[in-house]
C-alpha cells in the first residue's frame, strides 16, 4: 500500500474585533445632535507571515431608532448614517470604503402623526489586498441627516472580524 499525500494546506488567519462600542446618539428635545461620530469596533491582524495577503473584513450591527412627526399635513421621518471602514498600517490611516444607511418615511395624507420604530441589521463585507504587516481596521459611524422627533437612535451589537489568506503561500 502506498501513502497518500495531503494537498498543500494554506495558512489562514482569523481575528475578532476588540473593544466594541455601541453608538448611542445624543438627542436634545427630540432632535439628534449634529456631528456625532462613533468608533464601533476595531480589529488588528498581522499578515507578516503571508505572501500577497487578502483580508476579508466582516461587520454586523443593529440600527435601532424610534421617531415621530406630528406637525403639518405631510409627515417625514429620516435617518441618514455613514459607515466608514479605515485601515491603519505603519501609522498611515486611510479610508477604504464608505456605506450609507438611509431609511426615510414620507406620508402625505390626513393622518394625525407618523410613528416609526425600527430595529434592523446593517452588515458590511469587504476584501482588501493589503501589504504584509500588522494593520488595524476600524468601523466608524457618523450621523448625517435626521428628520422627525426622536425618542432614541442607536447602532448596537457591533461585531467586526478579519480573515486573511496568502495568495502565493506554499
Amino acid at each position: 500500500m502506498g501513502s497518500v499525500d495531503a494537498p498543500n494546506q494554506k495558512k489562514i488567519l482569523f481575528e475578532c474585533g476588540h473593544r466594541p462600542q455601541d453608538a448611542i446618539f445624543e438627542i436634545d428635545d427630540g432632535e439628534v445632535e449634529c456631528d456625532q461620530e462613533f468608533v464601533l469596533d476595531r480589529v488588528i491582524i498581522d499578515t507578516t507571515c503571508l505572501k500577497r495577503p487578502i483580508v476579508k473584513i466582516e461587520f454586523s450591527s443593529l440600527v435601532a431608532f424610534e421617531a415621530e412627526d406630528e406637525e403639518g399635513a405631510e409627515h417625514e421621518v429620516e435617518v441618514d448614517l455613514l459607515f466608514k471602514l479605515t485601515r491603519n498600517c505603519n501609522g498611515t490611516e486611510e479610508t477604504l470604503q464608505t456605506w450609507r444607511y438611509l431609511k426615510e418615511f414620507d406620508v402625505e395624507n390626513n393622518i394625525d402623526e407618523l410613528e416609526v420604530e425600527i430595529s434592523e441589521p446593517f452588515t458590511i463585507t469587504f476584501c482588501d489586498q493589503a501589504c504584509p504587516g500588522c494593520c488595524e481596521y476600524k468601523i466608524v459611524v457618523t450621523g448625517r441627516d435626521f428628520e422627525g422627533e426622536f425618542e432614541f437612535l442607536r447602532v448596537v451589537k457591533p461585531d467586526l472580524s478579519a480573515l486573511a489568506i496568502g495568495l502565493c503561500d506554499d
